[in-house]
């Protein structure tokens, strides 16, 4: 299975069903190791701003009502607000209008400690080895963990169309979990790409459907060996 363009997710859409979007936050500036927050305050870029309000025109077409929710970091904020601007849902175009949900800044870390250690030794293979193996010292197994997200957003879903904006790092196990989309330490989730979850009120874990998504023209970002191993989490 390839990500799919937002089009090609509109025409899978069957009547009475709602969507929700779990999503990687657009393209931010750049995070210094000096940054004792780890980037909790660091902006989206200007591109990242226009390619957050292109989504949102993108789903336009679908009505409310809407619910807009993201990790409290600040660029999944601003995502989340520039999507809900261009599609119309008013009551979420600013980022402080956005529900912070606290879960998606760190949903699946079981030990804080062990998943910053993991951040700093190099953190798209320890992802990655995570994801393979199923378990990794100071995260939650990926199985469980991502069927908990999937609960999760579903049951804050309280929309007919619904956002949430949170990080690589969770969308990666999501996406490895739920659908054939694969990735490694060199070939990486992109900027506002993510999965697109269409779901019968009645009973959504049901009836679930589960499909890659990509906002900006290719779902991977593509890395050097020396990047892959370099880098910490984007």
């Amino acid at each position: 299975m390839s990500f799919l363009s937002a089009e090609q997710v509109l025409c899978c859409i069957a009547p009475g069903e709602r969507v929700t979007l779990l999503l990687r936050h657009a393209e931010r500036r750049h995070i210094t190791a000096q940054d004792a927050d780890h980037g909790a305050h660091v902006p989206l870029t200007e591109k990242g701003g226009e390619q957050a309000f292109a989504a949102g025109k993108e789903f336009s077409v679908l009505n409310g009502p809407y619910f807009f929710g993201s990790s409290p970091v600040f660029r999944c904020r601003q995502t989340a607000a520039f999507i809900a601007e261009a599609c119309g849902a008013s009551e979420y175009a600013v980022p402080e209008k956005v529900a912070p949900l606290q879960p998606l800044a760190e949903f699946y870390v079981s030990d804080f400690e062990e998943y910053m250690r993991h951040l700093r030794e190099g953190f798209y293979p320890a992802i990655c080895k995570w994801v393979a193996d199923g378990r990794l010292s100071g995260f939650t197994p990926v199985k469980e963990g991502s069927e908990a997200l999937l609960k999760f957003v579903l049951e804050h879903s309280t929309g007919n169309f619904n956002v949430f904006c949170t990080h690589d790092a969770w969308v990666v196990p999501f996406l490895s979990h739920f659908t054939d989309v694969s990735f490694n330490p060199n070939r990486w989730l992109n900027f506002l790409s993510g999965a697109a979850i269409l779901y019968k009120p009645e009973n959504p874990l049901e009836t679930a459907k589960i499909l890659p998504i990509k906002f900006i023209r290719d779902g991977y970002l593509v890395f050097s060996d020396w990047e892959a191993n370099n880098k910490t989490q984007i």
